[in-house]
């Protein structure tokens, strides 16, 4: 008896998504604002102020262009008990992504600065795949059926052991780029005003699909395929507005993020179910996909602050605290109302409740603490840590949610800046783990949870999952005369 090879996230009929794969500290961006976990709100000065707090680019008086390019990713996700619990293994995920950070500038004219930047805001993938091959009593014998075939067992159809057979594959990626144009200006000489205007591209897709198969040694086969999948892009386009104070050894900043206007998008979204049964009347056939629909996308206000204060000349601390609304549930996707089962004869389901794709996001707040220390004229070293709270907050509905990653992560950076006449270089290390306890698993192939109406899957149970990602922040900023 061959025994299980597990896989996780078999998604039947799928697909609510949830804002910023449930979580919006993913990333960091800019040399010393990634070291520093994105605690700069308060103390900003360079061309990343225009993401994490416009109002600082009014203390930017240099011309300046920075890449933080290159910042390489390597995800890993780990499930225990993935598919069952009769025997305790793990799933994984190993990814390695190349996440461009930040391209950004600022022209400085008079009292006035402008910024432009061009952001790598989410990029994130997750593969998996696996298989159970099987003796097992996976299907309970109906004593009362006699076969036409001479050779069936007893006359009865899947008497005893089965050979169980199933594959099982899940994908997802989501990116997300953010393009910003900031202005700023000084409205005291130690008060500073200003504002970006954003415009986000994002785009995600996911496709998961199971094929189980048993038979018994008479030849009859029963089959249950299930598959889903989803893909959508979205332009929106939101506000942030930022003040800055600066007095010397202590620095500063509030934001005020707007929600986002969605402007436009394209989606489609497919899935399927089949069950058959050659010994009795079990044979359904549900089936749809729908193309070319319109797709919307959303993220709510947000409202941080930010402090940075300088215990000596050699030593900075700084905090950021972020605080993010509600997002009301809403509907990303709603395909048109059309019977989702194959064949009039066997009853109406309605495409549009089975198919349409939600999102929400319930309200956090995150925070980030950093250290920056003087180690020379020329480098200076950082320790940071900071949460990243998850939103998913749940939904209603057959559907099952298409982002996995509903746990907490905690994120800790350590890294050095080289600082030269007219550039400098940043590189750092992040790790990020997080762990859920509540995992619900996405597929159940254990004989000992079978339930009555199940057919060749068992109701799934709670169990527990693990994630750690390792990056690297490479960065290069190069000052104009």
């Amino acid at each position: 008896m061959q025994r299980y090879i597990y896989v996780v996230l078999l998604f039947f009929i799928t697909a609510d998504i949830t804002a910023q794969e449930n979580h919006y500290w993913t990333n960091q961006f800019g040399s010393r604002s990634a070291l520093m976990s994105g605690a700069v709100v308060g103390g900003v000065r360079d061309t990343s102020a225009g993401f994490y707090n416009p109002g600082a680019l009014g203390f930017v008086k240099k011309s300046s262009f920075s890449v933080s390019a290159n910042g390489y990713q390597i995800e890993f996700v780990s499930v225990d008990n993935g598919a069952g619990t009769e025997e305790p293994k793990e799933i994984e995920s190993q990814e390695l992504n190349i996440v461009p950070l930040l391209i950004s500038g600022t022209v400085s004219l008079g009292n006035n600065t402008f910024g432009y930047s061009l952001i790598g805001k989410n990029q994130s993938s997750i593969k998996l795949s696996g298989r159970r091959a099987e003796l097992i009593d996976v299907i309970a014998s109906d004593p009362n059926y006699i076969s036409p075939y001479k050779d069936d067992l007893n006359g009865v159809a899947f008497n005893g052991v089965e050979d169980y057979r199933g594959q099982f594959s899940y994908n997802s990626k989501v990116s997300e780029i953010l393009a910003g144009l900031s202005w700023a200006t000084n409205i005291y000489p130690n008060f500073s005003f200003g504002v970006t205007g954003f415009l986000a591209l994002r785009s995600q897709r996911y496709n998961a699909s199971s094929v189980v198969r048993a038979t018994n040694g008479s030849g009859f086969i029963a089959s249950e395929d299930q598959f889903s999948d989803a893909d959508f892009y979205n332009l929106r386009t939101f506000l942030k507005f930022g003040i800055a104070a600066d007095f010397d050894e202590l620095k500063l900043g509030v934001t005020l993020t707007a929600p986002s206007i969605s402007l436009y998008g394209k989606g489609s979204v497919g899935a399927g179910s089949v069950k058959f049964k050659e010994d009795e009347a079990i044979g359904t056939l549900e089936d749809d996909r729908q193309n070319d629909l319109d797709a919307t996308y959303k993220t709510p206000m947000s409202l941080a602050l930010g402090l940075e204060y300088m215990f000596t000349g050699q030593t900075i601390i700084a905090t950021t605290i972020e605080w993010f609304s509600e997002q009301s549930d809403y509907e990303i996707i709603t395909p048109i109302s059309r019977n989702f089962k194959v064949g009039e004869s066997l009853g109406y389901k309605d495409s549009k409740e089975v198919l349409t794709i939600k999102d929400g996001a319930a309200s956090v707040v995150n925070f980030a603490i950093a250290i920056e220390q003087g180690l020379s004229n020329k480098m200076t070293g950082y320790l940071s840590f900071r949460t990243d709270f998850e939103t998913f907050q749940g939904h209603e509905g057959e559907l099952k949610p298409m982002a996995i990653n509903n746990w907490d992560i905690y994120h800790t950076t350590i890294g050095i800046v080289r600082q030269k006449k007219d550039s400098k270089s940043a590189i750092g290390l992040v790790y990020s783990a997080g762990h859920q306890s509540d995992f619900k698993q996405l597929a159940n192939l254990d004989s000992s949870t079978k339930q009555a109406d199940n057919f060749l899957l068992a109701s799934e149970n709670q169990t527990t999952a693990d994630y750690s990602a390792l990056s690297l922040i490479i960065g290069y900023t190069y000052f104009f005369k």
